[in-house]
């Protein structure tokens, strides 16, 4: 058995100097603004309750993943922290700029922290067994390893019932094929109707896909640019968007049937009198 404090040595990190954390999505969705956004990230998890880091010299951080499973971001060293006694109104202006929470400026301190680039070999790729709901968010104890994954590989494919992609995902299966092999041949074998949900809103899309290339032929189009094409998709922020599919067609139904279909699927969730179908 693997564990996270191995690997750590391995590296040359001391365990002991290392706090682990793995952050919510409660004020910012974490992985999606850790890899579109990394300064508003490094500024959103620099500012915590007093004495949250403790003494320790460096914080592992990761993010939520597949049930009681975190995936690692990265190595921040801890290089000083700042009280809130000591703060200016420029902190207050960071907040703003970040869109975070102004309140933090009172009842925070701000940690200085320094990506540290000795383990980003293994960032969007180390998975380990976090536990439940029950476990801290911080915290030193060692973790089993589950998985290290192939380069912005998001894991083998299961089952069409079970995809729930974020647009992070899907961009990782359409630009590292070889490392998302089943995903890539299960997308590209069948027609569907298929979901997309602004996280933001709530609001819904529903689409379809048919032709040579199936649903992964459709999904690579919302990868390039977040839309696909859909002009009411085009204002919202793609980094907020999950793909899941609704239902999924026989090789042999037309273009006529799979519309059909699709227009079932859009009067039963009312994507077009409370969601995002204009038609």
């Amino acid at each position: 058995m693997i564990t996270l404090h191995n690997i750590f040595e391995i590296y040359g990190i001391t365990p002991k100097t290392v706090k682990l954390v793995r952050h919510s999505n409660k004020e910012i969705p974490i992985r999606e603004t850790f890899l579109n956004d990394l300064l508003r990230f490094e500024m959103y998890q620099s500012f915590q309750m007093p004495k949250k880091f403790g003494s320790a010299a460096a914080i592992a951080v990761f993010a939520p993943y597949h049930k009681t499973t975190a995936i690692f971001l990265g190595l921040w060293d801890i290089k000083r922290c700042i009280e809130s006694s000591d703060f200016t109104e420029r902190t207050r202006v960071l907040l703003e700029k970040y869109n975070l929470p102004t309140d933090w400026y009172n009842n925070h301190v701000k940690y200085d922290l320094k990506k540290n680039p000795v383990i980003d070999d293994l960032s969007e790729r180390l998975i380990i067994e976090w536990g439940g709901a029950t476990v801290a968010w911080v915290q030193s104890k060692d973790k089993v390893v589950v998985e290290i994954k192939g380069e912005k590989s998001i894991g083998d494919f299961q089952s069409f019932s079970l995809i729930d992609l974020s647009f992070v995902e899907l961009k990782n299966i359409m630009q590292f094929p070889d490392s998302n092999q089943t995903w890539v041949t299960a997308l590209s074998s069948v027609n569907g109707i298929y979901l997309i949900q602004d996280k933001l809103s709530g609001k819904l899309y529903v689409g379809s896909a048919y032709g040579g290339n199936g649903i992964y032929g459709r999904w690579a189009n919302y990868a390039q640019d977040g839309h696909g094409g859909n002009k009411k998709l085009k204002p919202l922020d793609a980094d907020h968007f999950q793909f899941s599919i609704l239902e999924i067609l026989s090789a042999t139904t037309t273009a006529n049937g799979v519309i059909e279909c699709e227009n079932r699927w859009k009067e039963k969730l009312g994507t077009r009198k409370f969601g995002l179908n204009k038609n």
